[in-house]
C-alpha cells in the first residue's frame, strides 16, 4: 500500500497529535502493509512525518520513503547521491514539467494519483486558497481514501 502525506505550510506548534500520528502510520504499516510512502516538499508536516517514517523505519526495514519532486527534473548527481541518503528513491513527474506557478498543484495532484491513502493536515475550514486543501478535495474526486490529522 501506498501512503502520501500533504499538509500546510505550517503546523500548530502545539500540535498534539504526533504520537497518536506514529501510531496511525505504525498501524498502515502493521494492519495494512503499507511499505511504500510519498513525500513532497515545503511543509512541516512533511517534516514530521518524514521523520516518523525514518523512526520506524529502524523497526520495519522494508519501508521505502520516497521524494516526489516537484523542482529540478534534471538533477546533477551529486544531488542524487544527497537525496539517497534521505530516500529510497527521488523522482521528477514529467507531466508536471511544464505547469509553472501551479507546480506544486500539479505534484500533489500526481502524488494523489499514485497513493492509495493520503494522510493529511487540512483546515478544510479556510476561506483562502490552498495547494492542500486542492489536493484534499482532488483526492476525494478520485475516491481516495482520506485520513485527515487536522485538528
Amino acid at each position: 500500500m501506498t501512503v502520501a502525506f500533504i499538509g500546510h505550510r505550517k503546523i500548530a506548534h502545539e500540535f498534539a497529535q504526533q504520537a497518536a500520528l506514529r501510531e496511525i502510520i505504525r498501524d498502515f504499516i502493521v494492519q495494512e502493509n503499507a511499505d511504500t510512502f510519498l513525500f513532497g516538499s515545503r511543509s512541516e508536516f512533511d517534516a514530521l512525518c518524514y521523520n516518523i517514517v525514518s523512526e520506524l523505519q529502524k523497526e520495519y526495514p522494508h519501508i521505502r520513503r520516497v521524494y516526489v519532486r516537484a523542482e529540478y527534473p534534471y538533477i546533477h548527481n551529486d544531488y542524487k547521491a544527497y537525496l539517497r541518503t534521505l530516500y529510497e528513491e527521488s523522482f521528477y513527474p514529467p507531466e508536471i514539467l511544464h505547469a509553472g506557478y501551479k507546480v506544486y498543484v500539479e505534484r500533489n495532484r500526481k502524488m494523489v494519483d499514485m497513493c492509495d491513502l493520503l494522510v493529511c493536515y487540512c483546515n478544510e475550514r479556510i476561506q483562502r486558497a490552498s495547494g492542500t486543501l486542492s489536493a484534499v478535495h482532488y483526492a476525494r474526486r478520485r475516491h481516495k481514501r482520506i485520513c485527515n490529522v487536522f485538528a
